[in-house]
């Protein structure tokens, strides 16, 4: 996976890029919104979790999450939990 300049994460394809690419301000507001939600919560959350809180799609969320673990700034709590789809998945928590 690449990154851009301000850390926001595409895969190796053009149109991957070209997505990263756009509204760079979007998706850095949308990353530090997930922050705050994971940072504020009693307990750990899943991506999904933190995207209903947003009112936000999964789709926009999970990548930021990504980010934010690349940052160092949330990381897995080693609780689970279980996805839309009813798959296992990461509770995350902020490292602060």
């Amino acid at each position: 996976m690449g990154y851009t300049p301000e850390g926001i994460g595409y895969q190796s394809r053009d149109t991957s890029l070209e997505a990263a690419s756009y509204d760079k301000g979007g998706k850095m507001s949308l990353r530090e919104k997930a922050y705050k939600v994971i940072a504020q919560s009693l307990i750990p959350m899943s991506a999904d979790q933190v995207a209903d809180e947003l009112q936000k799609s999964f789709i926009s969320v999970r990548p930021r999450i990504t980010e934010l673990v690349n940052e160092g700034r949330i990381r897995d709590s080693g609780d689970r939990g279980k996805s839309r789809w009813g798959k296992t998945c990461i509770l995350w928590e902020s490292v602060n």
